[in-house]
């Protein structure tokens, strides 16, 4: 009886963890997210209805895209801001945190210390899928300033070969809206 006891014990106990390691697997969002409810091929967290960040719309340019989103800071949008040591960077994004680059989303990496992301630069260019564009003579890529679902830097994974980082498509880790949606910053 005792084998049977300890039996059904450790079955258990192997199937619990199992089953727990595999669902937060499953949950883990990645960030930062991408959403476009509206189908207009821009971020709805970088546009002015559903800006969702810890700063103000700013729109100097009309476009209609937070600016924030376009200068290659660290500014972030959209859920999963976390800032331990309350220097208004996300952790995520913050080199001199720990967590830098400690996740599967889209990094933040300023090598050269202009505080924009060098894989936006021309020099350090890293965009999946394309060549280094730059239309309006910033020293940024444009793709990086247009809200669109372009990726740069590391981590990207296209199993379905469209071109659009699996993590923010419809269902993706990094889709905005799962887990509850996203809240409108000011």
């Amino acid at each position: 009886m005792r084998k049977v006891i300890l039996f059904i014990s450790l079955t258990s106990v192997l199937l619990i963890s199992c089953k727990n390691s595999t669902n937060s697997d499953e949950l883990e969002p990645i960030y930062p997210q991408y959403e476009d409810t509206n189908a207009n091929n821009i971020n709805d967290y970088v546009e002015p209805e559903t800006h969702s960040a810890n700063h103000d719309f700013i729109d100097s340019n009309d476009d209609r895209i937070c600016d924030l989103a376009q200068d290659g800071s660290s500014a972030w949008h959209g859920p999963g801001f976390i800032d331990n040591n309350n220097n208004g960077i996300c952790d995520y994004w913050d080199q001199s945190h720990a967590m830098h680059s400690q996740h599967e989303g889209m990094r933040f990496h300023d090598e050269n210390g202009d505080h924009r992301n060098d894989y936006f630069e021309e020099d350090t260019h890293w965009g999946e899928g394309h060549n280094f564009i730059d239309h309006n003579n910033d020293g940024l890529c444009d793709l990086s300033q247009d809200g669109s679902p372009t990726w740069h830097g590391p981590g990207f994974k296209d199993t379905n070969d469209n071109g659009v980082c699996d993590y923010w498509e419809e269902g993706g880790r990094g889709h905005g809206g799962m887990m509850g949606g996203h809240g409108h910053g000011g």
